[in-house]
C-alpha cells in the first residue's frame, strides 16, 4: 500500500510504500477505529494536510482510499465515505512514524509539532 504524506506545496509530496507487516498492522489498527459522526475534515491551505493511503492492488479494509487528518480519518469506496475517529491520533501518529527513511527529517519535526496543537 502507497502512503502519501500530503504536506507539501509547490513540489511533489514525498511517497512510500509500507512493508508487508506494516500493512498488516495498519489494517489492523484501521479495523479498530470506532465510527464517528464528525464531518470529514481535509486540510487546507499551506503545510501539513494530513496523509493519503492508496491501494496498490487489492483494496485496504475494502476501502479505495483512506485520508488521515487531525484524528479524523475519512475511508472511500467509490462514491461512498464514513467517517471514523482516530483517538489522540494513534493511527495518524504510525503513519508518520513510517515516514523515517522516506522524508526529510527536518519535514518530519515540523509536521510533529503540528501534532502538538
Amino acid at each position: 500500500m502507497q502512503i502519501e504524506l500530503d504536506a507539501f506545496s509547490g513540489r511533489p509530496n514525498p511517497r512510500w510504500e509500507l512493508t508487508r507487516a506494516q500493512e498488516t498492522e495498519f489494517q489492523k489498527r484501521l479495523h479498530a477505529l470506532k465510527k464517528s459522526r464528525a464531518s470529514a475534515v481535509v486540510g487546507d491551505g499551506l503545510g501539513y494536510r494530513g496523509f493519503v493511503v492508496r491501494p496498490n492492488g487489492q483494496p485496504v479494509n475494502g476501502y479505495d482510499q483512506v485520508r488521515l487528518y487531525r484524528g479524523t480519518v475519512v475511508v472511500r469506496r467509490g462514491d461512498h465515505s464514513e467517517t471514523y475517529s482516530d483517538p489522540e491520533r494513534g493511527l495518524e501518529r504510525w503513519l508518520l512514524d513510517s515516514a523515517r527513511g522516506h522524508v526529510d527529517e527536518s519535514a518530519l519535526r515540523r509536521i510533529r509539532s503540528d501534532f502538538a496543537h
